[in-house]
């Protein structure tokens, strides 16, 4: 089983726990997990699978889309509704106040990563602080807005301000953080109530399915995946030589993204960037495997 299952996680399971139901289902030694998502998160969730483990660096840097609820008015110490509430304050703003905001955060191209988060500093992780009630100081990181749009009307429930928010983001944006900012922006403070991730690079929502029912017939191959990235088909020559892993170049390729080697017309290996025009394998398939 050398592949990727698409689950739509849901609430109440880590995207590990994810993982290791899968494992112990399908008896896998080797199993894990691109982009967590919290445990009161749900939608795509892409679980790699044997060989397929090898790649999840790859995968992990691919852009990913989330709609989520965002309460204005509310603080809290994991910035969503489910951590200890710290502050609540009345916030009253137009719609057309909202849009400026937003208009203004489209073009963030830095973001302070909660203190919730995985992200070490000093050689512990940042939620290891928040745990021991400790700060540090935290070093913005470079993210990117793709695309940002407001899917409802602003509206008030049980006393504050709601809205819904669809965004397209590049690795390593978080949406918690992207709430403070916005309630911030707005004179404010504000959390996240709900937080659904619709797209993980190429994986949608529609081609994921329920943890329940997952089964192998939904386990996507290596070359279902990487047929969209660019490849490159070899004589028996060079084949020998990716076999034994060699160093490719312009000479062969010439490109700035990962891709594929196929001989005959078999996916024998995978390859990305190291260099200007120079290219190490991130895996090499056995002869098994195709």
């Amino acid at each position: 089983m050398n592949g990727f299952f698409i689950i739509d996680k849901p609430k109440g399971i880590t995207s590990q726990g994810v993982v290791a139901k899968i494992k112990r289902q399908f008896q896998l030694k080797r199993c894990g997990h691109t982009g967590t998502l919290d445990p009161d998160a749900t939608g795509v969730l892409v679980v790699a699978c044997g060989e397929a483990t090898k790649l999840i660096r790859l995968l992990d840097e691919q852009e990913k889309e989330y709609e989520t609820t965002i309460v204005f008015g509310k603080d809290s110490n994991t910035l969503d509704c489910y951590g200890t509430i710290t502050k609540e304050i009345l916030m009253d703003f137009t719609l057309q106040e909202l849009e400026l905001a937003l208009d203004k955060l489209k073009k963030q191209t830095y973001q302070i990563p909660p203190m919730v988060s995985a992200i070490k500093v000093a050689g512990k992780k940042l939620y290891q602080y928040e745990r021991e009630h400790k700060s540090v100081e935290v070093a913005p990181r470079s993210v990117q807005i793709k695309r940002l749009e407001r899917i409802s009307s602003l509206e008030k429930v049980d006393g504050f301000l709601e809205v819904d928010i669809r965004i397209l983001c590049s690795k390593g944006f978080y949406v918690r953080s992207f709430a403070r900012d916005l309630g911030q922006a707005l004179g404010g403070c504000a959390i996240i109530k709900e937080l659904r991730r619709l797209k993980s690079g190429c994986f949608s929502i529609g081609t994921s399915v329920l943890l329940e029912e997952i089964t192998k017939e939904h386990l996507y191959s290596i070359e279902d995946i990487f047929r969209e990235f660019e490849y490159l088909e070899v004589n028996e020559f060079v084949a020998r030589l990716v076999k034994n892993g060699v160093v490719l170049d312009e000479r062969q390729i010439k490109t700035t993204k990962p891709f594929y080697i196929t001989y005959k017309g078999v996916i024998i290996a995978i390859y990305e960037p190291v260099a200007e025009y120079q290219y190490k394998p991130v895996v090499i398939f056995k002869e098994s495997e195709g």
